[in-house]
């Protein structure tokens, strides 16, 4: 049995968290290569969904499916570490928003370098053209899914 024959009958759920373990992997690495020792790979899905300007803890328990007192726990390892810091919420005295600081959007820059260089590889594994269409087809689904976009893409405050 050749490898791409194991993958047939492999379902869009484990074809989707493939690239995502790699890129996991990547990013984690990379990061603890360039002196972020104390990072994490369960913190990505906080820096992944936390907006630009600041997220509700509630909200990012939420997105991430999990439980409130989990992602407090996440959060306050985040602080501690000085990734992300605990502010007012602007528009409601009170609640707190949960925001980057400037080590927590390096840590975004850095992932989106990892990011870029393995989609380099990738488009050299598929080519241009069908890399091409998987990105337009993933954009369209990610339209119609209509799910809140983090801070994926962006490497500063907004």
């Amino acid at each position: 049995m050749n490898e791409s024959t194991v993958y047939e009958s492999v379902m869009i759920g484990a074809l989707l968290t493939i690239p995502m373990q790699v890129l996991s992997r990547r990013v984690t690495a990379t990061l603890i290569e360039r002196g972020y020792t104390d990072y994490r790979s369960t913190y990505q899905s906080v820096f992944s969904m936390c907006r630009p300007e600041g997220s509700r803890l509630t909200e990012l328990a939420a997105l991430a499916g999990v439980t409130k007192s989990s992602m407090v726990e996440t959060i306050d390892a985040l602080v501690e570490r000085g990734y992300f810091d605990r502010v007012p919420d602007p528009t409601d005295g009170r609640a707190t928003l949960v925001r980057r600081t400037a080590r927590g959007w390096e840590v975004n820059r850095i992932a989106r370098e990892v990011v870029e260089q393995v989609q380099a590889e990738w488009i050299q594994a598929l080519g241009e053209e069908r890399f091409a269409e998987m990105l337009g087809a993933l954009r369209q689904l990610a339209v119609y899914l209509n799910e809140p976009l983090g801070a994926s893409g962006h490497t500063t405050q907004t």
